[in-house]
């Protein structure tokens, strides 16, 4: 089930997956002018549920739905894309330039300069990341960052839990215990 808000000054029906949505301009089209058969939204706010249960929670500015090729596509215009992703676990809440959702597996992929934050603390950057609905677990191929307190992982690949309480690094790991940070002492004037 798809809850999805939208806010524009410009607006026009349209139904999508049986949810009336208001439009922020017309269908997008090629070149050639002719419609492409798509949704074009801007300032969307989208929930996935199942079973009463959140999947998903995504904010853009910018969204192309082209259901003929079975994906939806939001893309940062002012402000990066946002998506928090829920587990029985935890959630994790995302950044990135660009998100690609497969209307059928319901699968998100996550490009440009992907920064996720677990609900403990937990970051990891990327430039690349997918969350598996099925599973709902993330993954990547790309190199990755991961940062928990002190400690600093780098690698290549990575696959984890939604909430990043579990993380496996695949290749190339480099691990680092960074000093803690202290305030500067101030000198007292006698």
């Amino acid at each position: 089930m798809y809850v999805v808000s939208q806010r524009s000054a410009v607006a026009r029906s349209a139904s999508f997956f049986g949810v009336a949505l208001q439009a922020a301009a017309a269908a997008p089209s090629d070149r050639s002018g002719v419609s492409s058969g798509g949704i074009s939204l801007q300032q969307v706010h989208m929930i996935e549920t199942r079973d009463g249960a959140k999947l998903w929670e995504i904010r853009a500015d910018q969204v192309e739905v082209n259901e003929r090729d079975g994906v939806t596509i939001l893309t940062r215009v002012a402000r990066p894309t946002q998506i928090a992703f829920y587990s029985t676990q935890g959630h994790a809440t995302c950044v990135a330039d660009r998100a690609t959702l497969d209307l059928k597996t319901k699968d998100v992929q996550l490009e440009g300069g992907v920064v996720a934050r677990s609900e403990q603390g937990m970051e990891l950057r990327t430039e690349q990341l997918r969350w598996i609905a099925a599973s709902r677990r993330l993954e990547t191929d790309q190199a990755v960052t991961v940062k928990r307190g002190t400690l600093v992982s780098q690698g290549r690949g990575m696959e984890a839990e939604t909430d990043l309480e579990r993380v496996r690094i695949l290749q190339n790991i480099t691990s680092q215990v960074r000093p803690v940070s202290t305030p500067a002492k101030r000198s007292r004037a006698r």
